[in-house]
């Protein structure tokens, strides 16, 4: 904001003589602004708003002032009553002609929805500073967040009209691929975000967020093959990145170990490989007590018994959980093991759950 303030030392006195003597509340307001002043600059603005209400440019300066404090909000407002009290245009020409100062206040505005999560609560006023920024300067980027505005509204009417529109300007847009993939995921429209995550893929192939997110709508699709595919494309790109994007990845990996895991234990009944992979997800994720609980079960399956029992222990005594099948399987793996004594107990308990109907 400081080298806008610095232009007001350039042009306060054209803009004095613009609007002339009349109105002494604006000669006044501007030198507070090349002071610095702002508050002392809205109230003598305010004033001239009172004693000129058609004088666009008392509108346009208050918005300056709010915006020099980086009141975005309260700024654009005012920016928006200039522009239409405004008869000669000269309001718009100005922004254009000083668009480092009016381009952020608008679209930092427009974007509030994101900082304040009110974006379907004032849909409207975050949707006219962004179409106002877009007027103020052509770029792809109004339309980018328009689209979220419009994903966070489910309004897809309008979004789609805004992809296009954000497309024609830059047609290798990522961000915007992938955003618009993702809402479609959370719709549990697949096919549709398939097609965004697709093109996102033929810009960045090597995008290990892009390729967990196909893994995904594979994985949801029940199309197992595809996911694999996906998650092990996803595990390769992991392994060969440096550590800071491995911390940055530890989430997807967490739970692209657990998919796999999932997968070969459900699908492929390949144990062993469903037996890594769960023990995988809980080096990123100690806590994930649904990988540990299925860990138990890939035990049991590849008749690692002493493993399946101790897994399946740490489970309830981590958890607090307490289920009659559980046990079940307990009484098995102590009964293979030729141990009968702990296997009956592991028995009786099973079925005091079951009468409990856990």
């Amino acid at each position: 904001m400081n080298r806008f303030v610095s232009l007001f030392l350039i042009v306060a006195m054209i803009i004095i003589l613009f609007v002339g003597c009349n109105n002494q509340y604006m000669s006044s307001g501007i030198i507070y602004m090349q002071q610095n002043d702002f508050d002392k600059a809205i109230v003598q603005f305010n004033e001239a708003i009172k004693l000129e209400p058609n004088n666009a440019q008392a509108y346009l300066w208050m918005g300056k002032a709010y915006g020099s404090k980086s009141e975005f909000d309260k700024a654009s407002e005012y920016f928006l009553i200039a522009l239409e009290k405004d008869t000669t245009k000269q309001v718009l020409k100005e922004m254009r002609e000083n668009v480092e100062f009016y381009w952020p206040v608008l679209f930092n505005a427009g974007t509030g929805f994101l900082r304040n999560k009110d974006g379907k609560e004032n849909k409207a006023k975050y949707e006219k500073y962004l179409l106002k920024a877009e007027e103020i300067k052509d770029t792809s980027i109004n339309y980018d967040y328009l689209v979220l505005l419009y994903a966070e509204n489910g309004d897809e009417a309008n979004m789609t009209k805004t992809i296009e529109k954000s497309i024609s300007k830059n047609p290798e847009n990522l961000s915007l691929f992938f955003n618009v993939a993702k809402y479609y995921i959370g719709e549990e429209k697949f096919d549709e975000a398939k097609k965004y995550l697709d093109k996102a893929k033929a810009i960045n192939a090597e995008n290990p967020q892009i390729i967990y997110w196909l893994g995904e709508i594979a994985y949801s699709s029940k199309n197992f093959e595809e996911a694999l595919k996906n998650f092990e494309n996803f595990n390769k790109i992991f392994e060969s990145s440096d550590s800071v994007m491995k911390a940055k990845l530890s989430t997807y990996k967490n739970d692209v170990s657990f998919k796999l895991g999932k997968i070969y234990l459900e699908e492929k009944k390949n144990y062993k490989e469903a037996i890594t992979n769960f023990k995988n997800a809980l080096k990123f994720k100690e806590d994930d007590y649904e990988s540990m609980l299925n860990l138990g079960f890939a035990y049991y399956k590849n008749k690692d018994f002493a493993d399946a029992i101790k897994t399946i222990d740490d489970y309830i005594s981590k958890t607090g959980i307490e289920i009659s099948d559980l046990y079940l399987i307990k009484a098995d793996c102590y009964s293979r093991m030729k141990m009968n004594d702990k296997s009956q107990e592991a028995y009786k308990k099973y079925e005091e759950l079951k009468k409990q109907g856990k």
